[in-house]
């Protein structure tokens, strides 16, 4: 029978509803040696600020079980590198391109999401609130990142919202209480969808040395051991919410992705499994459609929310 995977992402045609993490792919050139990243939904760049950052100092990455602790920093070449060197590939492949930004504040995300509109360097905006290798905002609760404090949250979505037009998607963090308060928030602020979910916060440490791990002490932890997390997150958020949600975290193979998509995301997205496997994306892209006619779906929307209970 024939099948379709295209979506409407809040906004963003994509021919399937597979794209990348952020950072685990770099600005996409770095896979098209793997295969055509053309055949992806959307490639989702590395976070993206308006000044280039070194990142952090190493060591930034550590193997642990079933998964990587890292505290890269948001490392990246900046707003101009970007529109200047990396955008023309992208384009040159006609893939639609979500920008991952982070900024130190509301205002600095707004220009980010504005400029990138204004130069062409988007089809959408993924804000980036939820980093757990740097130190973000002050709340009322103390430092926190922005995505734990639902208002902050709610505050720079509505920013960001109001300096682009492009379909916004807001990034949040599993390292909360709950995730719909958060979500709610940056659905109430104006998002068209929410990115569930960026790494947990760990740590590791060298018993010979008794010295932490990461240079950073503490890092983003990613890869299969965190999935049960993120399908437990995206289920939550996605039954509370009346915008889509970009399903990630520890996402290997096309059963996984199905997972997701059967929690409630109409999206999703590949991370660390690149690393071990670069072409891991499109190879779920395939499994995808040969899924959905396996078992007489016609399209994707078919398994959205499907959870049987």
């Amino acid at each position: 029978m024939s099948v379709s995977l295209e979506i409407n992402l809040g906004g963003l045609h994509m021919k399937n509803p597979v794209t990348v993490a952020s950072g685990t792919f770099g600005y996409g050139q770095e896979y098209d040696a793997y295969f055509d990243v053309a055949q992806l939904g959307a490639v989702t760049t590395k976070s993206l600020t308006l000044k280039p950052r070194a990142g952090n100092k190493p060591p930034r990455l550590v193997e642990t079980p079933a998964g990587m602790l890292n505290a890269i920093g948001l490392q990246n070449v900046g707003l101009e590198a970007y529109l200047e060197h990396k955008l023309p590939f992208l384009r040159q492949k006609d893939v639609p391109i979500i920008a991952n930004i982070y900024g130190h504040g509301p205002d600095e995300y707004a220009e980010l999401a504005r400029l990138l509109e204004e130069k062409g360097g988007a089809d959408a905006i993924e804000a980036n609130l939820s980093c757990p290798n740097v130190h973000d905002a002050k709340s009322s609760r103390g430092t926190v990142l922005v995505a734990q404090d639902p208002e902050l949250v709610c505050a720079y979505t509505k920013t960001i919202r109001s300096a682009t037009s492009l379909p916004l998607y807001v990034k949040l963090t599993p390292n909360v209480a709950t995730i719909v308060e958060p979500a709610l928030a940056a659905q109430e602020g104006g998002a068209d969808a929410v990115s569930l979910i960026n790494t947990l916060i760990g740590m590791a440490i060298d018993p010979e040395t008794r010295r932490p791990r990461l240079a950073n002490i503490v890092g983003g932890l990613s890869g299969p051991c965190i999935r049960p997390v993120a399908v437990k997150m995206v289920w939550d958020a996605a039954r509370a919410l009346d915008i889509p949600v970009i399903g990630m975290g520890g996402i290997c193979s096309t059963e996984d992705a199905v997972q997701f998509f059967l929690a409630g995301a109409s999206a999703v997205a590949l991370g660390s499994m690149s690393f071990r496997q670069p072409d891991a994306a499109i190879r779920v892209v395939n499994g995808l459609a040969d899924y959905l006619e396996g078992h007489e779906l016609s399209g994707i929307a078919a398994l959205v929310g499907g959870m049987a209970q």
